[in-house]
C-alpha cells in the first residue's frame, strides 16, 4: 500500500458509495453539485482535519491525527473519538474505505 497516495485532501463522493464502502475523490475532482460534502485532509505530518456540513449547512471541522497500520486507516480526533477504516482501494484518483465497527 502506497502511503503517499493517502496524503492530501479527499472529498466524499457519496454518489459512488456501495453497500458499506465509501468512495472519496481528491479535492479538485469534478463531482456533481451537493449541499455539502464530508472532506478529509490527511496532512503529511500526521495531522487530520475532517470537515463536514453542519445542521445549518455551514461547514464544521474536527481536528486530530491519522496513521496507517497495514490496510487500516486510523483517525483519532481531539475529542477522544477514534474511527478505523479498512482501505479497500487506493490510487491517486480514488480512495475506497470500509468503516470498522
Amino acid at each position: 500500500m502506497n502511503k503517499e497516495y493517502l496524503k492530501g485532501k479527499w472529498v466524499h463522493s457519496f454518489e459512488e458509495d456501495s453497500g458499506d464502502e465509501m468512495v472519496y475523490r481528491p479535492e479538485g475532482f469534478s463531482l456533481p453539485l451537493a449541499r455539502g460534502r464530508d472532506k478529509i485532509n490527511l496532512e503529511e505530518d500526521g495531522k487530520l482535519v475532517n470537515s463536514h456540513p453542519g445542521r445549518d449547512d455551514v461547514p464544521r471541522s474536527d481536528t486530530g491525527s491519522w496513521q496507517l497500520e497495514q490496510d487500516k486507516l486510523i483517525l483519532r480526533f481531539d475529542t477522544d473519538n477514534k474511527e478505523q477504516y479498512t482501505i479497500c482501494e487506493i490510487s491517486t484518483e480514488k480512495l475506497v474505505l470500509k468503516r470498522e465497527v
